[in-house]
């Protein structure tokens, strides 16, 4: 996630408590939920010092490769599924192929889509880093997902500013928009704002999407590869809020947290609690949480550290730790 500084200090702190206790009332809420070990793979030590992740903002998994969006080395790096480092795409600048802290990237087809964040654009590579297109966009994009060879979606987290704005945007391959969604929460409070802003989204299977709220809701909103709405789905009450008193101006503001970072894989919405730190502010979690199309809890997963970004892709669940490090775990069901 990419938020102002004063944010990501506020946020990204160091170490955090137990995960949510989901076990209280479990026979009445729903089925039981199945605790799921998992089994650390050994990376080997890279002397390729472009394998070093400066500030890793986004994870993504796909055919074999995990991808991540560097926002502070302006570049992407590419890793086998068994974390061995195979390239690092682009570096920073204004030119094709070059970034200006990439915040968001996804693979699909043999390419890969960039939100070229303060570049304001999307960038179009292909699988060798060779840039292919793109197009502008008139604010600074949060993270792009290729749902389609025509169909490019592209988030943001609006601040304030005048009339309505739209958190999701659609657009075709030239960069027409023919579709935006999801109006932006707007209190007045741009630090308020800027939190319940937040949002997740993980492509399905069939060209939609779905969208997970990072605070104050507990709904997964399901959407059609148009954009149209199609279902709303409630989150098992057993996953609790995390709140959070924010320092802003005027009445204290208190932000619900909900989640951290999710993925989507094989019918199951993987999702990452925030987790207390101190009592006062929040922190990337330790224990992930599967949920099924229905929005029931069905699996814990607990892992030895805080992580801050999760792809799943078949028995591996791909992680950022808390410190920046790249983590490979396989799920032992």
């Amino acid at each position: 996630m990419i938020i102002p500084a004063i944010l990501h200090c506020l946020l990204l702190i160091s170490g955090a408590g137990a995960g949510p206790d989901l076990s209280v009332s479990a026979q009445s809420l729903g089925p039981p939920v199945r605790a799921v070990r998992v089994e650390e793979l050994r990376l080997e030590p890279e002397p390729n010092e472009e394998a070093f992740l400066a500030r890793p903002v986004f994870l993504a998994a796909e055919a074999g490769r995990v991808y991540v969006a560097d926002g502070l080395d302006c570049a992407i790096k590419v890793f086998s599924e068994d974390g061995r480092f195979e390239a690092s795409l682009g570096r920073k600048g204004q030119a094709p192929g070059e970034f200006s802290f990439p915040s968001g990237v996804s693979a699909h087809g043999g390419r890969l889509y960039v939100a070229d964040k303060f570049n304001r654009r999307i960038q179009i590579l292909n699988a060798a880093g060779h840039p292919l297109g793109g197009f502008p966009v008139p604010f600074f994009p949060d993270r792009v997902f290729a749902l389609a060879p025509d169909r490019i979606l592209v988030t943001r987290n609006p601040s304030a500013g005048p009339g309505p704005q739209k958190r999701l945007l659609l657009y075709d391959q030239g960069g027409t928009l023919v579709w935006e969604g999801l109006e932006a929460f707007a209190s007045g409070d741009t630090v308020y704002d800027t939190f319940r802003n937040m949002i997740l989204v993980n492509p399905g299977p069939d060209g939609g999407f779905l969208v997970v709220f990072r605070s104050h809701e507990r709904s997964i909103l399901r959407f059609g590869p148009d954009g149209s709405l199609v279902g709303r789905v409630p989150v098992d009450e057993r996953l609790p809020f995390q709140p959070m008193s924010l320092p802003v101006s005027g009445p204290e503001k208190t932000l619900l947290g909900f989640c951290w970072a999710s993925a989507l894989d094989s019918g199951l919405l993987y999702l990452l609690p925030p987790e207390s730190v101190d009592g006062r502010d929040l922190g990337p979690g330790r224990r992930v949480v599967a949920v099924d199309a229905a929005g029931r809890l069905r699996e814990t997963i607990d892992l030895p550290r805080p992580v801050s970004a999760i792809a799943v892709a078949g028995r591996r669940l791909f992680v950022v730790d808390a410190e920046g490090r790249l983590g490979i775990f396989r799920i032992l069901r």
